[in-house]
């Protein structure tokens, strides 16, 4: 098991002496992985994380731009949290041949990565085959 978590925070001083958070502070993320291996195969269970960064958090420069946030229940601008269990396999035939087969997003959350504007895509089903020579 292993566990990776990012905090963040900071802040700026504007053009009128006044402070706001950080634009290039995210909220604060991580992933966590439990994984199992025995001979040439390896299952990996990981859980996506990412913390809520709400309307006070949002930097002031960015609260005009509702295009790439939700909205909370006072119509401002905000982050929401979100979070996804992801499942990978890896079966190995030799040092040179390799499969791995995935799922990303396996509950199919909506989730909309901080100050990115784009809304997720959903769930993932991710092959691959890998030849080394």
């Amino acid at each position: 098991m292993s566990t990776q978590l990012n905090i963040q925070e900071g802040e700026e001083e504007l053009d009128d002496g006044s402070t706001s958070p950080s634009r290039h502070a995210p909220p604060t993320f991580g992933i966590s992985h439990l994984t199992y291996k025995v001979d040439q195969l390896e299952l990996d269970l990981s859980w996506v994380f990412n913390a809520e960064k709400s309307y006070d958090q949002i930097p002031v420069e960015e609260r005009s731009k509702t295009y790439m946030y939700a909205e909370d229940k006072l119509g401002r601008p905000f982050s929401p949290a979100w979070n996804t269990l992801n499942f990978r396999a890896l079966l190995a035939f030799s040092e040179q041949f390799s499969a791995s087969a995935g799922i990303e997003n396996l509950f199919d959350i909506r989730y909309r990565p901080y100050s990115s504007g784009l809304v997720a895509p959903g769930r993932n089903l991710v092959l691959s085959f890998r030849a080394t020579f």
